[in-house]
């Protein structure tokens, strides 16, 4: 009963940071399984992967009622998350733990500056205006975030937004509402993956699932009214306070 809570309790915070901030919630849940379920970093990343689908289009549904999700974008960049994906989760079976982790750990502290330093872009989108400057290099990006995201068990969200907000323009609101929706078919690639290869724990994932339901409706819809300095501050804290908690067991043993 007790291992139950702490998953379902896992699925509800991962929902409601990852809505609220636009991410897909594995940021939040492969340092939550890791760290304080004690699952091995193999397991918890194929169960991350496949709740955060659920988690996506859960929060994901708030943004489109209020007209916060930029489609084109959805769709030209889906594709090369989802190829980026599919990469990415054939990898986890190939890299050690370890060094996933330290990877995460890389990807959580340059996302956490990158966002707190970005200047506020003007409300007219350069990708609008400007397609072939940016599609080119937000294509590639895209591509490599999918590789990570699998890789890790993340949706990616902790590029994304950075991404759509920095390089591409779009409003921070805009950018969280993009990034929850592609995230949903990206992270679907990738839970086929290890589901063709049988790494997903169906009881852990259903139980997490059950949590982020619920926590992704709520993250969704508080995310849709959120002021964009009140994300960034809350968006660097949890970033680091994971990157300390993700880094210290790999980085002892290797020191």
């Amino acid at each position: 009963m007790t291992e139950q809570f702490i998953y379902v309790a896992c699925g509800l915070s991962a929902g409601l940071l990852g809505g609220y901030l636009g991410l897909g919630g594995g940021i939040v849940m492969v340092p939550f399984l890791t760290v304080i379920a004690g699952l091995d970093i193999k397991i918890a990343v194929p169960v991350s992967v496949t709740a955060i689908v659920v988690n996506s289009f859960s929060a994901s549904n708030e943004y489109l009622k209020k007209g916060m999700v930029d489609l084109e974008l959805v769709i030209i960049l889906s594709i090369f998350m989802v190829m980026g994906n599919i990469t990415g989760s054939n990898l986890n079976r190939i890299i050690p733990a370890n060094y996933t982790k330290l990877i995460l750990t890389v990807l959580l502290v340059y996302t956490a500056f990158s966002l707190l330093k970005g200047k506020q872009p003007t409300e007219q989108l350069p990708f609008k205006s400007n397609k072939g400057k940016y599609i080119m290099v937000s294509t590639v990006l895209a591509y490599f975030t999918g590789i990570l995201a699998g890789l890790v068990g993340i949706g990616g969200g902790i590029i994304l937004v950075p991404l759509l907000y920095l390089v591409i323009g779009l409003p921070l609101t805009t950018a969280r509402g993009t990034s929850s929706f592609m995230i949903g078919f990206s992270s679907a690639a990738a839970s086929a993956v290890y589901l063709l290869n049988g790494m997903i724990d169906y009881k852990i994932a259903a139980e997490v699932i059950l949590g982020i339901i619920i926590g992704g409706k709520l993250g969704g819809y508080f995310g849709t009214t959120a002021k964009p300095i009140v994300v960034k501050i809350l968006f660097f804290i949890v970033m680091l306070y994971l990157a300390y908690k993700m880094s210290y067991q790999p980085l002892m043993e290797l020191l």
